[in-house]
Order: structure tokens, then C-alpha cells, then sequence
């Protein structure tokens, strides 16, 4: 999740640039190693190779929120889109989803893992319409099985495509990049990188927690898929129910919630997660009655 740095409005699109121009980006980034510039450079050089304009870079530890590392994205539109996103939106991130379920792809788009009906979704419309991001590609470096970075290339331009020389780029140099991130931290750790957001343990209990305190085990579970863009016959699928049977558990979510679209759980969702303290033992939903 990401936004372009504002200085770019109006420019067309990037393409590749040539070999002796990556060739030279590279050299910097190896130059770079060990050193504060090394993200930096490293951005640039994926940018070079394919195409994409703008750069995300943060760090995942199993069962903690992300750890922002680096962006050269505006400061006003990362308040309004990084922030949000480290704090409690990563759990509805596909990407992000990827890593929990323990696959890890060198490199994978938006549409590689998002669900089938991720583009009709509240999260989608927020981190990606709202803010002008259409094309998404993530460059997945693991630090053993608990730990990852996630280098993230975006475009905020309608007509942007990744071409298949820049896919095959990435997908070439991939190893490359990686090996350069494994030397630059030899030891790739929570306690040695600065910690961001709220306390991952509490987002993620809190997330399974939510709407438990009116709904059955089975309509909370339907909710949080719906949360991360599942549609009735994905969530159908996945649960082994028939669509007509989720569309049923549908209705009775919306009717217990007080609720009548998606828009509408996705934001009663973030009021819930907002007004539950750090040390919440309950479902969200609870807190937020209490403060009503």
C-alpha cells in the first residue's frame, strides 16, 4: 500500500531504462551497502528496471505490525496513507495476508494474491482508488520462516502496465536485491529496527475478536473474509458452503450489525478497533458501545 510522491502528477508513465543506465543504479546500491543511503538506492534501482515510480519499503515480524523502513512518498500523503496502514489497515492487505499463510513469492502483484473480489472492497477503495495507486508490485525478501521485508513498487498513473521486460527484470535481479538486504542486515530483528504503531499481538486478537459479541463463530469468520475482499463465492469455497448459504449468513450479519453495505462494516470495523484499549480481552465492538 502506497502513494506516489506528489511531484510527479501529469508525467507519463516510466518504461525501463536502458542496461547501462540499471547497470549504473546498481553500482550504487552495492556502493550503499551498510550505509543509510542503501534503501535509497535500492529504490531507485528497482524503479529503474521496471518502470514503476514510487517505493514502500517495510519490514513484517510474525505476529507484530509492519516496521516502515523507507518511502519516497510525499510527507502529507504518507501521513494519510502510510500511517493508517501501519497502524491497523496491514491486517486486510493481501500482501500482508500472503506472508501470514506462509507463502512467500519473489515477486508477486496485486492481482497474483488478492481475492476475487478485493476491487469491490472498502480497503481497496481507500489505500488504492482514493489515493491514486493503480498498478502494485512487492519484491518478498524472508529472513528465515518468522521474519520479511517487503519492497513495494507502485504507480499512481491509470495507463501504467507493467511490461513483461520489467517483470522479467525484477524476476532476474530478484536475487540480487535479496542478497544485497541479507548483507546489509546481517541481523534482521525487531529490536534492531525502530518500532512503529500499535502492538501487533493486541490488532491481530482483536481483529479475529471483532463482532464475536453479536454474531455466531461462523458469520464472524464470513466477516472478517468479506473484510479482506472475499466475495460470497470465494467465501463459499473456502468455508466448503454454498454461495446462497453465505449470502443468507449475509443478511443476518447486516440485520445484527444495524448495517446495509460493505462501506458500512468496513467503517463500523475501524471505529471498533479504534476504541479497544491495548490490553482489550474483548470484542471490539464491546468497547465501542461502552463510549457511545
Amino acid at each position: 500500500m502506497l502513494r506516489l510522491r506528489s511531484d510527479n502528477a501529469g508525467l507519463l508513465p516510466k518504461t525501463p531504462a536502458p542496461q547501462s543506465v540499471s547497470a549504473s543504479n546498481l553500482a550504487q546500491a552495492i556502493k550503499h551497502v551498510g550505509q543509510t543511503g542503501f534503501l535509497g538506492t535500492l529504490a531507485e534501482f528497482c524503479e529503474t528496471i521496471s518502470g514503476y515510480d514510487s517505493t514502500f519499503v517495510a519490514a513484517y515480524f510474525r505476529g507484530q505490525p509492519p516496521v516502515a523502513l523507507f518511502d519516497n512518498l510525499d510527507t502529507v500523503f504518507g501521513e494519510r496513507t502510510i500511517q493508517p496502514y501501519l497502524d491497523f489497515a496491514y491486517m486486510l492487505d493481501p500482501f500482508y495476508d500472503l506472508l501470514q499463510r506462509g507463502q512467500h513469492a519473489d515477486v508477486v502483484s496485486l492481482s497474483d494474491c488478492a481475492p476475487d473480489d478485493f476491487l469491490a472492497s472498502e480497503y481497496y477503495q481507500t489505500f488504492y482508488v482514493d489515493t491514486e495507486l493503480y498498478h502494485e508490485t512487492s519484491l518478498h525478501v524472508p529472513f528465515g520462516e518468522q521474519a520479511s521485508l517487503i519492497l513495494s513498487l507502485g504507480s499512481r498513473h491509470p495507463d501504467f502496465e507493467l511490461k513483461p521486460q520489467g517483470r522479467d527484470a525484477l524476476l532476474a535481479y530478484y536475487p540480487c536485491v535479496a542478497e544485497l538486504c541479507a548483507r546489509h542486515w546481517p541481523s534482521f530483528t525487531p529490536d534492531r529496527l525502530v518500532e512503529q504503531g500499535r502492538i501487533g499481538a493486541h490488532l491481530e486478537k482483536s481483529f479475529v475478536r471483532f463482532s464475536t459479541s453479536v454474531l455466531s463463530e461462523r458469520e464472524a469468520e464470513i466477516v472478517r473474509l468479506i473484510l479482506k475482499g472475499h466475495s460470497s463465492k470465494s467465501i463459499a469455497r473456502l468455508l466448503g458452503n454454498s454461495p446462497e448459504t453465505v449470502k443468507v449468513h449475509r443478511k443476518r450479519i447486516h440485520a445484527k450489525l444495524g448495517i446495509a453495505s460493505q462501506g458500512e462494516l468496513f467503517s463500523l470495523f475501524l471505529d471498533a478497533l479504534s476504541n479497544a484499549p491495548s490490553n482489550a480481552t474483548e470484542d471490539p465492538l464491546v468497547y465501542l458501545r461502552r463510549g457511545a
